[in-house]
């Protein structure tokens, strides 16, 4: 039996797809905006996809819901998504759809663990899941393209400098030029800042375990004193749990 997880974000949307069990999907197709119609649908046909899920973080296409709910058990993630941890979240619905499922990730890959799911994107965000298996909310703040973007928009002459062509190695820490000194002032001090966090919730609760997920993970898995666990599909993963975690519920 094959699942079908979507993850629709801002700019881009993931399909994946797993077995019911499966720790890692088996394939992962990455679509600027939403699917075509035929996409999505030969998806469901090439690999008898019996049951989907589907997570936005803001509004989707109403066909998506229809074919989805029309050829295959679908479900689709919210707040009130019954889910296999505990969310002590104030209000649930203002809640990420992305930092739910990461932390739903986490709780099966680290059972009866304090896990901090540190998830480096467009934003960085930090959720915290008790051994208990209570998800208590986090913290987010800006990624680095968004700090770079930031430095050049809100100023006069700072450049725009590009993630993608600093990435390979860290800078030094004193920059000898404009361009230097901004690339290590946001990649030292973003640096610096998850250490710090790290510490913090090490400090509070003991114990703790830090899964990195998210598109800029890589970067930061060489570059962190702790021993991380990176794993740049726990969002998909959790979704898949999630998925599973339902059916189970509905059967």
């Amino acid at each position: 039996m094959m699942n079908l997880c979507l993850d629709i974000g801002n700019t881009r949307t993931k399909a994946a797809i797993f077995s019911a069990d499966a720790t890692e999907p088996q394939h992962i197709f990455t679509y600027i905006g939403l699917p075509q119609p035929d996409a999505l649908m030969n998806l469901i046909k090439i690999y008898d996809i019996q049951s989907s899920i589907i997570s936005a973080v803001g509004k989707q296409e109403e066909w998506i819901l229809e074919m989805l709910s029309s050829h295959t058990r679908s479900f689709q993630l919210t707040h009130l998504t019954p889910i296999p941890i505990t969310n002590a979240y104030q209000t649930p619905q203002t809640l990420g759809k992305d930092r739910l499922a990461a932390v739903v990730g986490a709780y099966y890959l680290f059972p009866q663990t304090n896990v901090l799911v540190i998830d480096a994107g467009t934003c960085i965000t930090y959720d915290f899941l008790t051994y208990k298996g209570v998800y208590m909310g986090g913290s987010i703040s800006p990624g680095l393209t968004m700090k770079f973007k930031a430095l050049h928009t809100f100023t006069q002459n700072l450049p725009l400098i590009h993630f993608n062509t600093v990435q390979n190695a860290l800078p030094n820490l004193t920059g000898n030029t404009t361009q230097n000194a901004i690339t290590s002032g946001v990649i030292w001090g973003t640096i610096a800042e998850l250490q710090a966090i790290i510490a913090q919730y090490e400090q509070l609760y003991g114990s703790l375990t830090v899964l990195l997920t998210g598109g800029d993970a890589i970067f930061f898995e060489n570059n962190l004193k702790k021993p991380i666990f990176a794993r740049p599909y726990a969002v998909l993963f959790g979704l898949n749990k999630i998925l599973s975690y339902n059916v189970g519920i509905h059967q």
